[in-house]
C-alpha cells in the first residue's frame, strides 16, 4: 500500500456528510489533512474522484471532501483548483463536473472563459444546467 494509503482509509471511514450543507464533523478535517499531509501535496482532487470511481465515496461525499481540502491544505487551494478547472475545461465526466462545480468558488480564472464553457456543459449536460446558470448569474467583470 502506498504511504497514503492508510490516511485514504483513515477518509473513507470518516463519516462524510451527503448533504452538502450539513455540519462536517471534526473526523472529516482531520482525515483530510492527514490525506493532504502523507500525499505530500495540496491537489488530493484525482485522489478522491479515484476514490469515486471505486465508489468508495459517493460524489456528493467527494465535494465535501475537496471543499474541506481547499482550506486543509498550505495553498488556499490554488492547485487543486487548476484540477478542478481542468475537469470542466475537459467536460468529459459528469461526477468530476460535478465536484468541480459545487465548489464555492468560480470555476476557470476568466468571466468570459467561465461563461462561455458553462454555456456549453449547461447545453450539454441537462443534470449540471441549474448550478451552471447560478454561477454565470452570480460572477461580476471581470
Amino acid at each position: 500500500m502506498r504511504a497514503w494509503g492508510a490516511a485514504l482509509e483513515r477518509l473513507y471511514a470518516a463519516q462524510v456528510p451527503e448533504d452538502e450543507d450539513a455540519d462536517i464533523p471534526d473526523e472529516v478535517h482531520d482525515a483530510v489533512d492527514a490525506l493532504i499531509e502523507a500525499y505530500g501535496a495540496d491537489d488530493i482532487a484525482e485522489l478522491v474522484a479515484g476514490a469515486v470511481d471505486a465508489g468508495r465515496l459517493t460524489v456528493r461525499q467527494a465535494t465535501t471532501v475537496l471543499g474541506v481540502a481547499t482550506w486543509s491544505g498550505t495553498d488556499n487551494g490554488a492547485s487543486l483548483f487548476r484540477t478542478l478547472d481542468a475537469w470542466v475545461r475537459r467536460a468529459d465526466d459528469t461526477g468530476r463536473l460535478y465536484m468541480a462545480l459545487h465548489q464555492p468558488a468560480w470555476p476557470l480564472p476568466t468571466r468570459a472563459e467561465m461563461n462561455a464553457k458553462l454555456t456549453e456543459i449547461a447545453a450539454r449536460y441537462p443534470e449540471h444546467r441549474e448550478i451552471c446558470a447560478r454561477k454565470i448569474a452570480t460572477r461580476r467583470s471581470p
